[in-house]
């Protein structure tokens, strides 16, 4: 869930609309996960990144720093590639 939120917010950040971020994604899920999963599964959570469901904030990237802190736990593969 961490590196997909810190991934998807890094979409937004650079311009992606939430309709090229729901394609990419859903796209990048198909090889494992139909589409109809997608759609019940993971859909929401790309829309609520938009402020498009739940509270309906307007969430923006993680900074550096909050990317640098994160701690992946076991068997997660994200943060920051720069960190030492």
């Amino acid at each position: 869930y961490d590196g997909r939120q810190t991934f998807g917010l890094f979409l937004k950040g650079i311009g992606l609309t939430m309709k090229e971020s729901l394609d990419f994604w859903r796209k990048a899920f198909s090889r494992k996960i139909s589409a109809s999963k997608f759609d019940k599964s993971y859909s929401y959570n790309i829309r609520h990144r938009y402020g498009q469901e739940g509270k309906r904030a307007d969430y923006t990237p993680y900074s550096c720093i909050k990317i640098v802190r994160a701690h992946a736990g076991n068997g997660e593969y994200h943060s920051c590639p720069f960190k030492s």
